[in-house]
């Protein structure tokens, strides 16, 4: 499997012009891009996957995500992993920008997505080594089932913190 190489990013998202490894230590001050996509179906249910019980977070529930690689934009980044996680095909104007989010104790820029489907056109294929399950959730419950264990608590935490842009953008 080839090394996974990301852009070095400052703390307002400027590339620095050197490569960062999913393997090594990031520099203090420096940053990589995650993006995590937030799938909804026309009847707002937010769709989650099971992380395999090999990765971080094992056997825990999510929405989809993870790190940009190098010399992509965060939006095509959220395409590929949206492909990759869970099958699903989307473009860039598919994409509704809901925030962009740094964790001062985490070297990570989080730039998150809202993708809306047609849950009857839509096959789920889930990834071989990451995901290992899905299912829709009605958005209230989905809310209610973040607050479990079984959720990946960073996640929540972001939700949390934006939960009215989702408020907004979801229930319309």
């Amino acid at each position: 499997m080839a090394r996974e190489v990301w852009d070095a990013y400052d703390k307002d998202g400027n590339k620095l012009g050197f490569d960062l490894f999913r393997d090594e230590p990031i520099p203090e001050g420096v940053y990589h891009i995650v993006v995590e996509i937030y799938t909804i179906t026309e009847s707002n249910e937010v769709l989650v996957t099971q992380r395999h019980k090999n990765k971080l977070f094992a056997l825990k529930w999510e929405v989809t995500g993870g790190s940009v690689l190098k010399n992509e934009t965060p939006e095509q980044g959220a395409i590929r992993e949206l492909r990759e996680e869970t099958g699903i095909e989307v473009m860039n104007s598919d994409l509704n920008f809901v925030y962009s989010y740094n964790y001062k104790n985490f070297p990570s820029i989080y730039k998150c997505f809202i993708v809306f489907i047609n849950k009857e056109k839509t096959k789920i294929q889930l990834q071989d080594g990451e995901t290992i399950d899905y299912r829709y959730l009605p958005y209230n419950e989905f809310k209610q089932f973040i607050q479990t264990d079984d959720y990946v608590s960073l996640l929540r935490e972001r939700f949390y913190f934006h939960e009215e842009q989702f408020d907004t953008i979801i229930i319309r």
